[in-house]
């Protein structure tokens, strides 16, 4: 590493696979010298850098290349042509599953995972007790690894990586499985991670924890780079992308975790419809708190019909203080836009609830299609006062 501001340089970084037909292809490709496959490109002349104490997002459809990308990086796999190098020790928690042995025990596969990362098993062993506290997993570590759920197998390999304190995290959409509060647990050490000045890479399909979470943001498209620079500039770039393709990341009343620690209950408009351009726009939310001495924020945003945003605020966003709710309490809140200058369309109002850090979404609710009534031909979203002179040029 040439320069050692940077904890991460990647060069012109290529990953071909070779497709067969059938197994037996390559045995033939082999003895008669004859080509049998056909040649994938998943990743294409891929080049960039990443500074130490950065946290890079990495964004895109599926098939776009994220998980080669961060396998590479990890070391998982080679690249077939191009260079990466790494400055200080890198970890990460790609597919879930891999390095695991089903008949294992956890505690076994703890040293498994650690042989397959390269990791000495003094260090394991030295750290193991810390590993398995964390991931809250004492009454079943000896218990064979196929009796454990999907969420169980994530807090292993998350407790693994996150206790051992890489200097490169890479975390590969693995969060997305689990219950809410390690997830949670999850999140609170990716940050402390990043306050620690870490470097950390993170791939999710959740564009607002990338929003919140990451410097700056990779897009990748069909195995290149297509965008990389501020996340502020290219999130909002690739939301467009999606929404011209019809693509929509929110939907409406989700309800992703068995167990929400608190949930929107309703979303009421209180005006009458159709509302008018200049009048005050009204809503009230009802919030759930369903776990005792709960902190949490809330934000609330207007959409376009197409899904573009109009405004967003809430609690973290405009540097409040969360909210504190009691077990089985509900919370009512009345959000007021004084003489709204929206000009006449279709909108959509959409409720979220994060974590005491604005970063993880509990619950979220939308309130399909209330109508601006339009009142002239100007085009747009929102009125501007606009003072015109017309006189003869001098």
């Amino acid at each position: 590493m040439k320069d050692a501001r940077l904890a991460l340089r990647v060069s012109n970084l290529t990953k071909t696979y070779r497709l067969y037909d059938q197994p037996i292809d390559r045995l033939k490709e082999l003895l008669f010298r004859q080509r049998r496959h056909s040649d994938f490109v998943a990743l294409r002349d891929v080049s960039f850098e990443l500074p130490h104490g950065q946290t890079l997002g990495v964004v895109g459809d599926n098939g776009a290349g994220k998980s080669t990308l961060l396998q590479l990086i990890a070391g998982a796999m080679t690249p077939s042509w191009g260079t990466i190098e790494r400055d200080g020790v890198v970890l990460g928690l790609l597919e879930l599953g891999v390095g695991f042995h089903a008949e294992f025990t956890g505690r076994q596969n703890i040293f498994l995972y650690g042989d397959v990362l390269g990791l000495s098993r003094r260090l394991v062993q030295a750290r193991i007790d810390e590993i398995i506290a964390f991931a809250e997993l004492e009454a079943f570590i000896d218990r064979p690894l196929k009796t454990y759920s999907t969420g169980m197998r994530m807090r292993l390999a998350f407790s693994l990586i996150a206790t051992l304190d890489p200097d490169i995290l890479i975390v590969d959409e693995a969060l997305s499985v689990g219950d809410t509060y390690f997830q949670k647990k999850c999140i609170d050490r990716m940050m402390e991670f990043k306050n620690r000045g870490r470097t950390i890479i993170f791939c999710s399909h959740s564009l607002y924890q990338i929003s919140m979470f990451c410097d700056e943001t990779l897009w990748l498209r069909e195995g290149r780079i297509w965008m990389h620079g501020e996340t502020l500039q290219v999130i909002p770039a690739y939301e467009a992308w999606q929404a011209q393709r019809g693509v929509k990341h929110d939907q409406a009343d989700t309800n992703v975790h068995a167990e929400l620690p608190v949930r929107v209950v309703s979303i009421e408009l209180l005006n009458g419809l159709p509302c008018r351009r200049g009048e005050d726009l009204r809503f009230r939310l009802r919030i759930e708190s369903l776990s005792p001495d709960i902190s949490f924020h809330v934000s609330f945003s207007i959409k376009m019909q197409n899904g573009y945003g109009v405004f967003a605020t809430g609690t973290h966003l405009a540097g409040r203080p969360p909210l504190q709710g009691r077990e089985h309490e509900i919370l009512e809140i009345l959000i007021t836009y004084p003489r709204i200058p929206l000009l006449g369309g279709i909108y959509n109002a959409h409720a979220r609830i994060f974590d005491d850090q604005g970063l993880m979404v509990y619950h979220e609710k939308i309130l399909n299609e209330f109508e601006v009534r339009k009142d002239s031909l100007e085009l747009g979203v929102c009125y501007l006062e606009n003072n015109w002179e017309v006189r003869e040029a001098g």
